[in-house]
């Protein structure tokens, strides 16, 4: 009897799915399978014609395609949609490429679409959310707004370019090494001004004025990098067998979008906030058989920053992630910390993990506010942490007062095996106000760890059948009296 707890979450969510089955949950001996395939079923895939358009070597008197083929994807919108083929070839894109409704970019095997990588180029700005805070923004390289039945398909490669121009503003002047913890959104960074001014925007002072979003505008003169792909409120997205590459800021970006499959895609990308795939604020999400690696996370799941993102109160929820690598150079998988709108029904199975900073990270601040809850995870392997194998972190970062605890719960864990980590092979660093819970971990196992766990302010846990060292950890470890920090991010 002692292992029913694990498995107690199914009922319960299964009776919250039932109206996609249209008939009662069923008793099982397997709900994180039924769940997970309750949630893939609901997932809309693109209602797209048959008809098909076909470019090739069509570029301008400057060498650039992008005014042509922008042309035959607005044709076939126009005519009631289908496929754009893009034949091999190299082709040079000097801004936005816009996706519409109804059509499928499908890139054959050896087409290059190759962005200019200019800023400028990304000019007029448009909705988008930077780091968790709406604006208006740089577009990405490949964008939509309020479209649906979209797809970019194939064999061939978008190459953004990022590091020609735009991935420098995320870099310190004069840094040449890439630092985690001096590049990106952390250090004094060209970006920085930006940065903060946005900050200001997403959480005012007491006396400051609520800004409108068409008034949020960062565009000519300022440096916030863009996506390499984005979805902005769009419905029914399909991205399959792409390799995305040099992405300036993050590579795969749903953002208020719904129904988004992410399948057999590799990213290949290196510079700083590199993440892979971030759905951010969306729901009904599958992420199956794709190759991250990234400068950053290899996953991020995000729903808005601090008061913004509270006040649009938006939660990234029914998200399956499965049979994945992650190669990431920071974190595997991450939730945060911009999730201030709400994370939850998140499952995650058979992903491996290469060398990375934090393989399993559930990362938010007291500025953030929100939750993390409902989160199953299992079948993991993992080669190398440099901080936590599985790391639950309720102090990364805050900047903004400290007054938004964030709340996270009900967590199940199972068949992780991590061959070190070196620092703690569990650390789970919570608030003395507003305590992690119910959190159970099963058949866990890392062959060695400098720490096996630290536990803080964490309430309702257990650990089942879990090894570090090859030592047997208690079913419930005692708790630290002390914080002990662990800045590996």
């Amino acid at each position: 009897m002692k292992h029913l707890y694990y498995f107690s979450f199914g009922g319960l969510l299964l009776t919250a799915l039932a109206a996609c089955h249209k008939e009662p949950a069923k008793v099982t001996t397997n709900p994180f399978d039924e769940t997970v395939s309750a949630i893939v079923a609901q997932i809309q895939t693109p209602k797209l014609s048959d008809r098909q358009w076909v470019f090739q070597d069509e570029a301008d008197d400057n060498g650039w395609h992008l005014q042509k083929l922008q042309a035959v994807i607005d044709s076939c919108a126009a005519q009631g949609g289908g496929t754009v083929s893009v034949k091999a070839g190299l082709y040079r894109l000097n801004g936005t490429l816009w996706l519409r409704s109804r059509v499928n970019l499908h890139l054959e095997a050896d087409a290059v679409l190759q962005f200019s990588g200019r800023g400028d180029d990304f000019l007029p700005v448009v909705p988008t959310r930077w780091e968790g805070t709406d604006l208006m923004g740089r577009s990405a390289m490949i964008y939509a707004n309020n479209a649906e039945d979209i797809a970019i398909t194939g064999q061939g490669t978008i190459d953004a370019q990022g590091s020609l121009e735009m991935a420098a503003w995320g870099m310190v002047p004069g840094e040449n090494d890439f630092t985690e913890n001096i590049h990106g959104t952390h250090g004094e960074t060209v970006e920085m001004d930006d940065v903060r001014r946005l900050r200001e925007i997403g959480t005012p002072s007491d006396t400051a004025v609520f800004v409108p979003l068409a008034d949020r505008v960062f565009g000519k003169g300022t440096f916030l990098r863009p996506c390499a792909i984005e979805f902005y409120n769009c419905r029914r997205i399909l991205v399959e067998g792409i390799t995305l590459k040099d992405s300036p800021f993050w590579c795969i970006h749903p953002l208020y979008s719904q129904h988004i499959t992410v399948r057999d895609v590799t990213i290949r990308s290196h510079n700083p906030n590199n993440d892979g795939c971030d759905p951010e604020s969306s729901s009904e999400v599958l992420i199956e058989r794709c190759t991250f690696q990234t400068g950053d996370d290899a996953i991020a799941i995000k729903s808005g920053r601090d008061l913004d993102g509270r006040r649009v109160g938006r939660a990234s929820h029914n998200i399956v992630i499965r049979n994945c690598l992650f190669q990431s150079e920071c974190n595997g998988l991450c939730i945060g910390s911009e999730m201030s709108g709400g994370v939850h029904h998140v499952y995650v199975d058979s992903v491996r993990i290469g060398q990375v900073k934090n393989g399993l990270l559930f990362k938010s601040n007291k500025d953030r506010g929100g939750y993390i809850r409902n989160v199953w995870v299992r079948n993991i392997e993992l080669q190398e942490a440099q901080g936590a194998v599985l790391r639950f972190e309720n102090n990364y970062f805050g900047y903004r007062g400290g007054q938004s605890p964030a709340q996270y719960e009900d967590f199940r864990i199972a068949q992780v095996h991590a061959r070190k980590a070196q620092a703690y092979a569990i650390y789970f660093d919570g608030l003395e106000e507003l305590p992690m819970r119910d959190i159970k971990v099963r058949d866990f196992e890392v062959d060695s760890a400098t720490h096996a766990y630290y536990l803080f302010h964490v309430d309702d846990y257990r650990f089942e059948n879990c090894r570090v060292n090859g030592d047997t950890l208690p079913e419930r470890p005692a708790l630290s009296e002390v914080r002990q920090m662990c800045d590996v991010w």
